[in-house]
């Protein structure tokens, strides 16, 4: 549900501020033992307000990283679904934005952001209610994208909209209630065994969630 905490994991994942009871590790190693910008470059962050520059598209995408070439950007733009739109602009590349995109529509903004993560190459990507303000063509999009770039990295998505889409990336999901993991497991296994699921799936999933 909304206010459940999930925003506030990822905070904490990303060490925004730290926990003051248990911990939380990464291959065993507890985040607060390591240099916090090095954590912050296995990252990458979608989220669903997504902070655009007055400027272009190829310094939005490479925006706070030195020496990435124009074809490390573009590559991450191909990947993002992105390429073949930036180049039906005059200036392509160096088009100018407007300030947080306002030039854009709210998928090709978010497939920047998409470009953006990309071209770190993270270890961890996470997408905070990345598609809850797109239409349905760009959703679908965002999804292609992530089916490939999610091979070999860990992958959080959260929302409180569940999708057809989304079940066919995920292999575990995680319920939470009030600040709490109420339950985890597959699609299946939560149907059965979890009453807030079953709930919060009827409600955005009427026909899958009969099945």
């Amino acid at each position: 549900p909304t206010g459940a905490g999930k925003t506030t994991f990822i905070k904490l994942l990303l060490r925004f501020y730290d926990v003051n009871k248990g911990s939380i590790s990464i291959d065993g190693k507890d985040i607060r033992q390591v240099n916090i910008q090095d954590l912050r470059k296995q990252i990458a962050l979608v989220s669903q307000e997504v902070y655009l520059f007055h400027s272009t598209i190829a310094e939005n995408i490479a925006y706070s990283l030195e020496n990435i070439s124009q074809s490390d950007i573009e590559e991450a733009a191909q990947k993002a679904q992105l390429h073949d739109f930036v180049k039906t602009l005059p200036q392509g590349y160096n088009s100018i934005i407007g300030e947080r995109g306002i030039k854009l529509s709210g998928g090709q903004r978010q497939r920047i952001a998409l470009a953006r993560a990309i071209v770190r190459d993270p270890s961890i990507l996470i997408l905070d209610e990345a598609t809850s303000a797109v239409d349905a063509e760009s959703e679908e999009l965002i999804h292609r994208v992530l089916k490939t770039f999610a091979q070999g990295r860990t992958v959080f998505i959260i929302t409180h909209v569940l999708s057809e889409a989304f079940l066919d990336l995920v292999d575990r999901i995680v319920v939470m209630d009030q600040g709490k993991v109420a339950a985890i497991g597959s699609h299946a296994e939560l149907l059965q065994s979890c009453h807030l699921y079953q709930r919060l799936t009827q409600s955005a999933m009427p026909g899958r969630a009969a099945a």
